[in-house]
C-alpha cells in the first residue's frame, strides 16, 4: 500500500509541473503558425548600448534576397540582376576579338583577318597568302572553315576571303573616328597558340607610301609599333571596338635609295573603295536541300509536299520521300519556321549556311516526324565538267559592280 501511494504522489507531482510550465516554453517546443507570423511581423528589437539606441537587424528568411533586390529598386539603384549583368559584360577588346579570324594553310598561320559584321566574309591582307588558294580560317570558337579568295587589291594589300561552309554571325563594323588624333587609343590583334588577343598600337600619321604594283598610296597610316608578319591582315580598332584600318604591307620611299618594306594601316576610305568593287560572284555558296515540291493543304496541316527528291542530295540522305500524295512527305517547318509554299521553303533554307544541320518537321502518312538534314552547296554541272585544280591566286582585276559597303 505504501508503494502504491508513493507512485501516485510522484505522478501527481509531474502533472502539476507540466501545468505550471511557462507558455513561452511550450511555444518554443511546438510553435504554431500564428506565433511564427507574429514573429515575422514584429518590429526589430531595440537594444540600448551605452545610452544610445541600436537597432538589431531583423532575421532574414528564405525570401530575403528578393527583398533586398526590391529595396534597391525602390531607392532607384541598380538591381542585383543588373549588377550581375554588368559584371558579365566583357571588355571591348574581348568582344572585338570574336570578330577576328586566323588565316591558315595546312595548319600554319599566315595572318589574321576581320570578319565583316552581318556578312561572314573575311577582310585580310593579300601579301601573306602567297600562291595557292588552299586556305582555311580559324574562328573564335576554334572551328576551321575552308575559304576562297573572292576579291583582292595588290596596291592596298587587301583581300576578301569567302567561307565555303557556315556563316559566322559576330563581326566588326567600320569606325568614323580619325585614328591618328592625339587622344586616340587604338589596338590591333596578335595570335598565339590558336588564340587571338588585343595588343596596343601606336599610329604616327597619314602619309604616302608605295603599294603593290608600284602604285602610290595616299593617306596610308604610318605605324609607330613593330608588327609581326603573322599579324598582317589584323584589324586596327578604336576605343569602341570599331575598325579604323587593316594591317598591310607596303614600301616607304627613300630619296635616291630603294624603298624600305614597312607595315601600314589601310584606312577605311581605301577599304570602302575596295569593297565597292567586289564582283557579284564573291559570295558564300547558297545552301541546297535537293527537292521539288508543291503547296498543299491537308485536313490537319498546310505545307510543301515533296514531289521529287534529287539523288545524293541532303534530302535524299535524310530519306525524304517524294512522289504521289499517298506516299510522299509534306514539309511543314524548317527549324521551327512554318513553310506553306515552295518559295517560303527556299527562303527558309537560304537563311542557313552550307554545312549546317537543320531540323525539318514532316507530315507522313498522317503522322508527324522530324528529320535533320546536313545542308551543302548545289552541284554545278559546268564546274564539274571543267574542274581545274586551284593552284594560283587570280590576276589583278577591277571588274564587277559595287556589292557591299563596310557598315557603319
Amino acid at each position: 500500500m505504501k508503494r502504491w501511494r508513493r507512485s501516485l504522489a510522484f505522478a501527481l507531482a509531474l502533472s502539476v509541473a507540466g501545468a505550471l510550465a511557462s507558455p513561452a516554453a511550450r511555444a518554443q517546443d511546438a510553435p504554431d503558425e500564428e506565433a511564427q507570423e507574429a514573429e515575422d511581423e514584429a518590429p526589430p528589437p531595440v537594444q540600448r548600448q551605452k545610452g544610445r539606441r541600436k537597432v538589431i537587424p531583423a532575421r532574414v528568411d528564405v525570401g530575403g534576397k528578393d527583398r533586398r533586390a526590391t529595396a534597391a529598386d525602390a531607392k532607384g539603384g541598380p538591381s542585383e540582376k543588373e549588377r550581375d549583368r554588368g559584371k558579365a559584360e566583357p571588355p571591348v577588346e574581348e568582344r572585338a576579338a570574336r570578330g577576328v579570324a586566323i588565316v591558315e594553310r595546312g595548319g600554319q598561320v599566315l595572318g589574321l583577318g576581320a570578319l565583316l559584321a552581318g556578312d561572314g566574309r573575311i577582310l585580310t591582307a593579300l601579301s601573306p597568302l602567297g600562291a595557292g588558294n588552299d586556305l582555311t580560317a580559324r574562328l573564335a570558337d576554334g572551328t576551321t572553315v575552308r575559304v576562297k579568295l573572292g576579291h583582292h587589291d595588290r596596291a592596298w594589300d587587301l583581300a576578301l576571303l569567302v567561307p565555303q561552309t557556315g556563316k559566322w554571325a559576330e563581326g566588326l563594323t567600320a569606325s568614323s573616328r580619325d585614328p591618328v588624333r592625339p587622344d586616340a587609343q587604338v589596338r590591333s590583334f596578335s595570335a598565339a597558340r590558336g588564340k587571338v588577343a588585343a595588343v596596343p598600337l601606336v599610329l604616327r600619321s597619314h602619309r604616302s607610301l608605295i603599294g603593290g604594283d608600284d602604285r602610290q598610296l595616299e593617306d596610308a597610316i604610318e605605324l609607330g609599333s613593330r608588327i609581326s608578319p603573322l599579324d598582317l591582315g589584323a584589324p586596327i580598332i578604336d576605343e569602341d571596338g570599331r575598325v579604323v584600318a587593316i594591317l598591310g604591307r607596303g614600301c616607304a620611299p627613300n630619296e635616291g635609295k630603294p624603298c624600305t618594306p614597312v607595315a601600314f594601316g589601310a584606312p577605311i576610305s581605301a577599304i570602302r573603295g575596295f569593297l565597292r568593287t567586289v564582283p557579284p560572284t564573291a559570295v558564300q555558296p547558297a545552301a541546297w536541300l535537293g527537292i521539288q515540291g508543291v503547296s498543299e493543304a491537308s485536313q490537319v496541316a498546310k505545307g510543301v509536299r515533296v514531289t521529287v527528291v534529287h539523288p545524293e542530295s541532303p534530302a535524299d540522305e535524310a530519306r525524304l520521300k517524294g512522289g504521289d500524295r499517298a506516299g510522299s512527305d509534306m514539309i511543314l517547318a524548317v527549324d521551327g519556321v512554318p513553310v506553306t509554299t515552295p518559295e517560303a521553303l527556299a527562303d527558309a533554307i537560304r537563311t542557313h549556311a552550307v554545312g549546317e544541320k537543320v531540323p525539318l518537321t514532316l507530315l507522313s502518312g498522317g503522322k508527324y516526324r522530324q528529320v535533320t538534314v546536313l545542308l551543302r552547296a548545289a552541284p554545278d554541272p559546268k564546274a564539274a565538267a571543267t574542274k581545274k585544280p586551284e593552284a594560283e591566286l587570280p590576276p589583278p582585276s577591277s571588274s564587277g559592280k559595287a556589292t557591299e559597303e563596310y557598315r557603319k
